[in-house]
């Protein structure tokens, strides 16, 4: 029995020194890692904002006090400069030309009277010029007596009279002729505004307009138009960010409904900021053909900058009060190293300096592993 029991303690002996062998060679922890590359990186601001026109048309009457008779277009209709939208009613207009035509007709005779009243004076006023040369011609010889000159000298300047009566009195009706040509040119543009005809290109936002309504400029315009049907996100910043927006870059704009996000071009940024929210508004046209309801909500993405270089994860930096770092995987363990960063994008971020492309690192850096810790790394797909 204690033979027994002396070689059962030493098979415990030898199985506890087996097991404690087995744990001083146990492997390292496993470690996610990745390999540094160079890759495109972009550097975005998230807005939000509504959609309002690039550029909104008001289509106002320029005239006043007649009814609506018909219109021609509905609100997101598309519509082309010079297109008719609506007429208005042009009767008085009417019997106002007709009457201009008949003024401009009495004034064509007018004028061919006087013409005609210059030709009889100008025959009157050569036939005297020939008796007065001729009466001369025989006062000098003698034949003629000085009263019989005289009467040639006065009936001269008589038809002379006559005849610049005649072209005053032609002059007259051709002046007369410009005042009643303008009141036409005057009509005409007057019935040419009957019809209410779209400024610019667009499409549709309001009509306002209706049958038997009266035009007038001091209502609300009879039309809205969105031109060249362009729209923009009036996108939220705030005051912090606003100096990184600037004009031309590039946005990358989601809209409800849409199965995928849209191209925009930062146009304008308002120069103000709201005092209370402390927002100011960027202008961010939409450079895509999709019609967007003015007044829908909208989100983008604004490209603030781009670089070509080392990016990796933003879970791979660690920032503390020495500044960030990463933790390099070298000969099975880990490193350390501070690094200096640069563009920061949505996923990934910049490193400028203390990671070479090719170096290994750990994906998710943390407390779980620390300087000088040995690891068994585990390359993940990238």
């Amino acid at each position: 029995m204690k033979k027994f029991m002396l070689v059962n303690a030493l098979a415990l002996s030898l199985l506890s020194g087996t097991m404690l062998a087995h744990a001083d060679t146990a492997a390292p922890p496993t470690i996610s890692v990745l390999k540094a590359e160079k890759k495109p990186i972009a550097e975005e601001l998230n807005v939000t904002g509504s959609f309002a026109a690039g550029e909104l048309v008001l289509v106002t009457p320029e005239i006043e006090g007649l009814a609506v008779t018909e219109f021609l277009a509905e609100e997101g209709d598309m519509v082309k400069k010079g297109q008719v939208l609506a007429r208005l009613n042009s009767n008085t207009i009417d019997i106002q030309i007709q009457q201009a035509k008949a003024s401009l007709a009495r004034n064509d005779l007018s004028i061919q009277q006087a013409q005609n009243q210059i030709d009889q004076a100008q025959i009157s006023r050569d036939k005297a010029d020939a008796d007065l040369e001729r009466t001369k011609t025989l006062r000098a010889s003698g034949v003629a007596t000085q009263q019989t000159l005289d009467q040639m000298k006065a009936t001269y300047d008589l038809a002379a009279a006559q005849l610049a009566a005649a072209q005053l009195s032609l002059l007259g009706a051709k002046t007369d002729r410009l005042g009643l040509e303008a009141n036409m040119a005057s009509l005409q543009l007057n019935k040419s505004r009957t019809e209410i005809k779209a400024p610019v290109d667009g499409y549709i936002s309001s009509r306002n307009v209706q049958i038997g309504g009266i035009a007038s400029g001091q209502k609300a315009s009879m039309y809205e138009i969105v031109a060249n049907a362009t729209v923009k996100l009036l996108a939220e910043v705030p005051e912090s960010d606003l100096p990184r927006v600037k004009i031309g870059q590039k946005a990358a704009i989601t809209v409800n409904g849409f199965d995928k996000p849209i191209e925009g071009e930062v146009k304008l940024i308002s120069p103000t900021v709201n005092q209370q929210t402390r927002i100011g508004i960027a202008h961010i046209a939409v450079t895509s053909d999709k019609r967007i309801a003015l007044g829908a909500f909208g989100r983008a993405r604004i490209a603030l900058a781009d670089a070509q270089g080392v990016a990796l994860p933003l879970t791979a930096v660690t920032f503390g009060d020495n500044g960030p770092t990463v933790q390099i995987v070298k000969d099975g363990k880990v490193q350390v190293r501070k690094v200096i960063t640069g563009l920061v994008g949505t996923d990934d971020i910049e490193i400028t300096d203390g990671v070479e492309p090719g170096e290994t690192f750990v994906a998710r850096a943390g407390s779980f592993v620390r300087d000088g810790d040995a690891v068994t790394p585990v390359l993940m797909a990238q």
